[in-house]
Formats: structure tokens, sequence, C-alpha cells
């Protein structure tokens, strides 16, 4: 099998249109060169499976009331990405979402025609404060990201560095009571630990692949297993450096063939966590939250969700190699562990003492394995 991580893409999209109305938002589509929300299991498996399986209602119960979709608009471009509450004024989402150059620059909100906008969507009812539009006052990326994939300056390092792909919208106002605001925890997840991703971007099924638009006002839910890990760029990744970028592949069997990634190229190997569970990433998610639970049930974020990668020749049961679909079963996905940013983040946030610290008991470094480079 070929695992294409230099084709490896961040999953923002393309979308039609500037708007200006104060509900609706222009429909999304996959244009230029991106690559197309939770991606589903097989829809003949057991059980069937389909994106709409996968949505997540819009209202004040859901525990993902607080995962909001993102409109970056620049130079008559408009894309979407996915976010996280935070604080009542902060959504913690991806760099490369708000990098105009593919280079590291952060938008300049203040040049006419280009703005960042936030979607909540804690009621599915027109002119609810919990689904208004909230036009960002301050973006902020991380230092660190230099563009996505691009390695420190004058680190000697090769390929695709995908660390440090974070950043944090300021909001001029708070979000309305209702719309959830979520806790961090502190310390990696162990390999093997299952989690929870939420995302607004491309659907589709393990089969097909990629094969449902991205939608501002449709999540989607699904969860995987944290499996491989790399460990700081700017430390040219060595071993003692923190933990900062987690891969996770999207296991499932196709014709008699089980495809497991990471068992294949790491030796890390998993069951998956069934049909009606497991998950992978689509254009649109990027800078959507990854959960864990504390031991109160309560969602904690532990990472957020910036890319994906295709893993291409898998064998057939009439053998061969099977046709190279982005978004099937075997494909591999990762993003950003937030307990390495957590210092960043807790300084950039105005009143860091509103930042929650949750879920310690629950989350641990045992048993965690590095991927070489």
């Amino acid at each position: 099998m070929r695992l294409n991580l230099a084709a490896s893409i961040g999953f923002a999209v393309a979308v039609g249109g500037l708007v200006s109305s104060a509900d609706s938002l222009a429909a999304p589509s996959i244009v230029g060169g991106y690559e197309p929300v939770i991606v589903a299991g097989d829809p003949q498996g057991t059980p069937p499976d389909s994106p709409a399986n996968r949505v997540d209602p819009n209202t004040v119960s859901s525990p993902f009331s607080g995962v909001v979709s993102i409109n970056i608009r620049y130079d008559n471009q408009s894309f979407i990405c996915s976010g996280t509450m935070i604080t009542p004024r902060h959504v913690l989402t991806a760099a490369h979402c708000v990098d105009t150059t593919d280079l590291g620059n952060v938008i300049d909100i203040t040049k006419p025609g280009n703005d960042v906008r936030v979607v909540l969507n804690g009621s599915n009812t027109v002119g609810d404060p919990l689904r208004s539009i909230i036009t960002a006052n301050k973006v902020t990326m991380n230092p660190n990201y230099n563009g996505f994939g691009i390695c420190p300056p004058n680190s000697g390092l090769q390929g695709q560095c995908l660390n440090d792909d974070i950043a944090i919208i300021e909001l001029p106002t708070d979000v309305p009571a209702g719309i959830k605001i979520y806790g961090f925890s502190n310390l990696a997840p162990a390999t093997g630990s299952e989690f929870t991703m939420v995302g607004y971007g491309t659907s589709g099924d393990g089969i097909a692949g990629y094969n449902v638009g991205p939608s501002f006002r449709i999540k989607r839910k699904g969860a995987n297993i944290f499996d491989v890990y790399d460990t700081d760029d700017e430390q040219g990744y060595s071993p003692d450096s923190p933990w900062e970028v987690w891969y996770y592949d999207f296991d499932g069997t196709v014709q008699g063939y089980n495809r497991d990634a990471w068992c294949e190229f790491a030796g890390v190997c998993g069951n998956t966590l069934g049909n009606d569970i497991e998950a992978h990433l689509g254009g649109g998610d990027s800078g959507g939250p990854s959960f864990m639970k504390d031991a109160n049930g309560n969602y904690i974020l532990v990472a957020n969700n910036t890319f994906g990668g295709n893993v291409c020749g898998w064998p057939t049961a009439a053998g061969g190699p099977t046709p190279c679909v982005s978004g099937d079963f075997g494909d591999i996905g990762g993003g950003i562990l937030l307990y390495s940013y957590f210092e960043w983040i807790r300084n950039t946030v105005p009143e860091p003492g509103s930042l929650a610290l949750m879920g310690l008991a629950l989350l641990g470094m045992a048993g965690a394995r590095r991927r070489r480079k």
C-alpha cells in the first residue's frame, strides 16, 4: 500500500459566493485544489450506515451545541471550517483555516472584503440568537505555524510537518447562554483511547468515499481511536519533546479484506469500533474538535482535527490493488494534541481563568507510541 502523506490536505473547503444575509449562507461547493464532515461506515454493512445517521441535532440539549462552523472570506473567496467554543468569546480552530497564503500569514480582517464569521447552531429556528452569525474582531495564529505542511526554518527537516496548526478566533460579544463551552485536558490521551470527532465538512461512506457536500448548518459526529503520535517539529521530533500531532485510521472491511493502515505501516493494530461508530474526517472539518469524556460524562476537548491522507493500493479478494478512492476505508487523518499548546492558548485568551482544565483522572500518557518520520 502507498501512504500518501505527501499529498495530505488541510481540511478547509471553498464555498460559493460572499454572503451578507444575517441567517442564510451560500451553499458550500468543492472548488479549486481542495479535496472534499464525518464520513460514515458501509451502507451495506451490519448495521447499515449513512451520512444521515451521523447528523447531530441543532438543539440546546445537544452536547455539541458549542461546535460551530466558520466562514472565512478574503480576496473574493469563501471557505468553510469547524471550531469549538473554549470561552463565551473564543473559538479554537485550525491555523490553516485562517492562513491566506499557505505560508503562515493570518487573515487581515481589517482589509475591506475580509472577515471571519462564526456560525452558531444551537437552534434550527431562524431569528433565534442560538442560530446567529457573529463576525470576529480578532484572529490569532500560533506563531510556530509556517503554513500547512511546512517545517520550521533552518530545521533541516524534510517532508511535511503538520504541527502547530492551531488558531483562536475572538468574538466581540459573548455567545448566548445555551451554547456549550468546553474544558481541556492538559495530558495526552494514551494510544488506543476512543474519541469523538464533530464537524461540518464533506461526508460520504467507507466504500464510495466522499460524496456529500459540506454545510454550515449540518454537523455530524463519529468516533475513532488515537493510534500514533508525532513529537515537536521545532525540536527535530526529539523523542523527549511533547507530543503535538495525532493520527487515526479509518478501519473497515472491503471484499473480505480488513483495511487497518497503521497496523500495516507502524504495527499499531486494533479492531474497528463498528460500522455505525467508526468515522473519518472530510473537507470542512478542519479546526473541529476531538473529544473524550471525563468521569462525569462531560465532553472534554483533547485535540483539534486538521488533515487527512489517502492510502491507496489495498488488495482485493480477487487479487490486485483497489482503485484509489479518497475518503474510503483505510485512509488516515489526525490533528493537533491540545495539551502541548495549553500555555499558548491560555496566554492568547485575555482572561485565562475562564479556561477550564478537566478530565485529568481519565487521561494518561502511558502506552503512547511515537511515529518515526
